[in-house]
């Protein structure tokens, strides 16, 4: 019985080391991050800048709302300069495991995966909030004033950079799951409206208060789903003649 227990508690004491190799490397991130917070929401604050009227002031109405902002911000920056470190630390933890194939085929999907976050994340950031700030300003021109607070539009920035770049994901998902055997080449085209209404009902949580807006973002998003359907039935057809990348009978 000991012989069992000694590698999966060797199994332990390395995910536990490489748990706490990530916690330290988010703690020093988060401290770095929190010091340059201001510099970060400056940055986050460009596309609501060039739709404001110029020396436009954000405001903030509880004592503590700016703090707290502040704090989001700073772990935000920190989970995305930590996530490269917990990436490589999983995969050093598993690819002992792995086959050679398999270990290949894991490698470009974290490098694709990494680069369609930072394209979705620059999308929202560069195309989508700009677009939605002037829908949604454009009553400034009638004689109204904004005074927009922190609070609403950094956390608006932070879920519009994330959720697209996230999306971005959808696509290179959905042809790897249809071309390795995951789930079938016509599942996602069967259940496209299903999948419609959750693409419209994140389109809502994005922008709660503005149809046009919903509207403005769940066109890419959508868009998006239809390219990954079109990829995984581009990519199915070379995928069958080759072998397939699990096959567990080999391990025995």
């Amino acid at each position: 019985m000991s012989i069992d227990r000694l590698p999966f508690q060797a199994h332990l004491e390395e995910l536990r080391k490489r748990l706490i190799v990530c916690i330290v490397v988010f703690i020093i991130a988060f401290i770095i991050c929190y010091l340059g917070a201001s510099t970060i929401a400056d940055i986050l604050a460009l596309p609501i800048k060039s739709a404001l009227p110029p020396n436009t002031p954000m405001v903030f109405t509880r004592i503590t709302e700016a703090f707290f902002v502040y704090l989001r911000i700073a772990f935000w920056a920190a989970l995305i300069i930590t996530m490269p470190v917990i990436l490589y630390e999983l995969w050093a933890f598993i690819s002992p495991g792995l086959y050679e194939h398999e270990k290949r085929l894991i490698k470009r999907f974290l490098v694709a995966g990494i680069a369609l976050f930072i394209l979705g994340g620059c999308f929202g950031y560069w195309v989508i909030m700009p677009v939605v700030l002037s829908i949604t300003l454009g009553y400034i021109s009638q004689g109204l004033t904004a005074y927009p607070r922190i609070e609403s539009y950094l956390l608006f920035a932070i879920k519009c950079i994330f959720t697209f770049g996230i999306a971005f994901e959808l696509p290179f998902l959905m042809a790897f799951v249809t071309s390795t055997g995951i789930i079938e080449p016509d599942y996602f085209k069967k259940n496209r409206k299903g999948y419609y209404i959750a693409l419209f009902c994140l389109a809502v949580f994005l922008a709660p208060t503005d149809i046009f807006s919903q509207i403005l973002l769940f066109g890419p998003m959508a868009l998006l789903y239809e390219i990954g359907i079109r990829l995984g039935k581009w990519i199915l057809p070379k995928k069958g003649n080759s072998t397939p990348p699990h096959n567990y009978n080999n391990k025995k």
